[in-house]
């Protein structure tokens, strides 16, 4: 399981298993704040604020470039993009100003929490298949028959997508931009759900043009792939194996840094 279904939303497994975890933190400080000093309690939420925060930050200043090119996007937080490290050490630091000594154990004690519901969770999403790239044919917009086997050889990067999603419309001109410039990893965007007409139409308008647009009006991808949403990226490596997947709009960055694993 990749998302957790909330209605008409999926949400991706990594954020929910990150607010079970600071769920976790939450009602341990709280436990704590009624039984040994109240100040355990705001503690909580203002240590959350800061690790947010300084997750966010750190992971800016990593790719620093990147948003020197567009300053705003910072602010686009749903794409994802923090860097724990940072959010730790934030954290961490704003608890060592604002609690006591005394208190300080307390404040580990519902981290501890935290990280402990957080591995519990991580070690039971590693135990998973291995997925490879489906062996499945589906046509260009010139009407040529292509089966994904024949990627194999270079990473690949699997975008799953449609005319019809937003977040799907805005990520696409940064990743066919990104696919010229790297041209060692192969990028297939593969529409869902329509025909050639409307994906040829929208790709006119905006004025782009990727080397593999796929068609696959009976979204025989997302049942093989088990997609819980759109747009959806899956990163293969050389060889046909499952590197990463992203469930949702992907920023510059984190498309960067997914590229420097496969690669």
């Amino acid at each position: 399981m990749d998302a957790v279904q909330v209605g008409p939303f999926a949400i991706p497994w990594a954020r929910f298993q990150v607010f079970l975890a600071l769920l976790a933190m939450v009602v341990v400080a709280e436990v704590l704040a009624r039984r040994v000093d109240r100040r355990l309690a705001p503690w909580t939420y203002n240590a959350i604020l800061a690790g947010f925060l300084g997750a966010r930050i750190g992971f800016v200043l990593e790719n620093a470039s990147v948003y020197a090119r567009d300053p705003l996007s910072i602010l686009y937080v749903w794409q994802g993009g923090f860097d724990p490290l940072w959010g730790i050490l934030a954290a961490g630091g704003y608890t060592l100003m604002a609690l006591p000594k005394n208190l300080w154990r307390y404040a580990l004690f519902a981290a501890l929490a935290a990280g402990l519901v957080f591995g519990v969770f991580l070690v039971q999403k590693r135990g998973g298949e291995e997925v490879r790239l489906p062996s499945l044919t589906l046509t260009t917009l010139g009407g040529t028959r292509v089966n994904l086997q024949d990627f194999r050889g270079k990473p690949l990067v699997l975008n799953l997508w449609a005319t019809w999603c937003p977040p799907c419309r805005r990520e696409l001109p940064m990743m066919v931009r990104l696919s010229q410039e790297n041209p060692e990893v192969r990028f297939a965007f593969a529409s869902q759900g329509e025909g050639p007409a409307v994906v040829r139409s929208f790709l006119e308008e905006e004025r782009l043009a990727p080397e593999w647009v796929l068609l696959d009006p009976e979204t025989q991808l997302s049942q093989v792939l088990k997609t819980q949403g759109l747009p959806t990226t899956f990163f293969f490596d050389r060889e046909g194996r499952l590197v990463a997947r992203h469930l949702g709009e992907l920023s510059e960055a984190l498309l960067l840094g997914y590229l420097r694993v496969l690669r």
